[in-house]
């Protein structure tokens, strides 16, 4: 629900961060309203980094609230979920042409990332950045949590195992994560690597 119910940029977001609020299954631990808060606080340092004009900082803002709108309804195949949920809103606001950034950016989320633009990447680093953060055993236990609800993982062995493989897979795009977030997400591979021993 808008504030005003006017179309605006301001109120569009509002709603979509309402709607998370209101949608979001509690079991979500990882994929919740916190990490959309967060991938769109990381997108913001992004933008004043590059310097990042207002109409494309906009955009990367939208996409960064929605990247993960599907999961209000379901997670499988949450990006094009998303794309679905959200374009009908986005209308009144953007042009087509804006609508396919959006769009193009929130799929350079899906797993594997693979960004075909600036844009793409920093909003693909945005939503792993935690990879390479002091905070990762939190928000990892959080995600941990959220795949056992689901029955993607049923032991910690196994789940140790994919965070390995993920963590040995995952590249990050831009400069600015190769440079502060590669660091210690090498260093958190090679204590999870320690554990297997």
């Amino acid at each position: 629900m808008t504030l005003d119910n006017k179309k605006t940029y301001p109120n569009i977001c509002f709603q979509i961060l309402d709607e998370y609020k209101e949608k979001l299954a509690s079991h979500l631990s990882y994929h919740s309203y916190d990490h959309i808060i967060d991938v769109a606080n990381v997108c913001d340092k992004y933008i004043r980094l590059y310097k990042i004009d207002d109409h494309m900082a906009k955009l990367i803002r939208i996409a960064a609230i929605s990247h993960d709108f599907g999961y209000t309804v379901s997670p499988i195949d949450h990006e094009e979920r998303s794309i679905t949920l959200i374009e009908p809103m986005l209308e009144p606001i953007l042009t087509k042409d804006e609508i396919a950034i959006v769009n193009q950016m929130i799929r350079a989320t899906k797993i594997p990332q693979q960004p075909k633009t600036f844009y793409d990447k920093i909003l693909a680093d945005a939503d792993l950045d935690y990879l390479g953060r002091n905070d990762y055993d939190e928000l990892s236990e959080n995600l941990n949590q959220e795949f056992l609800h689901l029955g993607v993982i049923k032991t910690e062995e196994e789940w140790l195992d994919l965070q390995i493989k993920f963590l040995e897979n995952h590249e990050y795009h831009t400069l600015y994560a190769k440079w502060n977030r590669r660091k210690l997400k090498i260093k958190k591979l090679k204590e999870l690597k320690a554990k297997k021993l």
